[in-house]
């Protein structure tokens, strides 16, 4: 398998090429560990984690067994019918949603058919969920990671000129780790599979968040959710973000 790594990212099967050899890594400087505890819904020291220290992360909800195995197994299925994509840092992936160069902040609408057909239960089980009553979905995008590719996703925050205020993210196959970094604090929160995780607030804006390659130990697919930023809901681009919205509202076989 060819990977699609580029710049500073890379995998398993491109770490010992010569462009990777010449980047220059730095270390974290990470002094502060937790883990949010997922019945407490804190990373602050609690019954579970007394040893638990650093700054609160809020903003983040873990919802477990979001989707059942029957339905797990059949989003596999039907994403495994489409063409996956070479994507960096050893992940493959699949997008449906408008395109964008965030730099330049252009957009590009062409290719943006509608959100794949599979998906729309999903769609309206996120409005159950207390804080994405009125979420409305413009981008979904599937990625795909493996142990032996080396898959992972580095410390990011999503861009905010394009996407709104909240980020969901369905974890399928497999548990795994998302790490949140901010300053000299990192806090743990555990993924298990089928689960939701929600993104909110400081959790979206403020602490970046992370993939890392040892906490993918088995086969993992994800599917993100992103709605509108207010730019483009109220602001000076609404007319595209209603294009866009009118397009999203489109469930085909895409």
């Amino acid at each position: 398998m060819l990977c699609g790594c580029k710049g500073v990212r890379y995998c398993k099967l491109c770490e010992s090429s010569e462009r990777v050899k010449k980047l220059n890594f730095v270390n974290s400087d990470t002094t502060t560990y937790s883990h949010f505890c997922l019945e407490c819904r804190t990373n602050l020291a609690c019954e579970h984690f007394p040893g638990n220290t650093g700054i609160a992360l809020s903003g983040v909800s873990v919802y477990r067994e979001f989707v059942s195995p029957s339905e797990e197994k059949s989003l596999i299925s039907e994403m495994n019918e489409r063409a996956w994509v070479l994507s960096q840092s050893g992940r493959r992936k699949q997008d449906y949603g408008p395109r964008a160069n965030y730099k330049k902040q252009k957009l590009n609408l062409a290719g943006f058919n509608g959100l794949p057909r599979y998906s729309f239960y999903l769609r309206e089980r996120l409005k159950v969920v207390p804080e994405l009553s009125d979420f409305r979905i413009v981008e979904q995008c599937n990625l795909e990671y493996q142990e032996e590719w080396g898959s992972c996703i580095d410390g990011h925050v999503d861009d905010t000129w394009l996407w709104g205020p909240r980020i969901t993210i369905l974890n399928l196959l497999s548990d795994t780790v998302l790490t949140f970094t901010r300053g000299e604090c990192e806090v743990a929160v555990p993924l298990p599979r089928r689960s939701l995780v929600v993104m909110a607030g400081d959790a979206r804006y403020t602490w970046k968040h992370a993939i890392r390659r040892g906490d993918v130990n088995q086969h993992r697919v994800s599917l993100t959710f992103r709605e509108l930023s207010d730019l483009f809901l109220k602001l000076d681009r609404s007319e595209d973000g209603e294009k866009i919205l009118d397009i999203a509202k489109r469930f085909n076989d895409t």
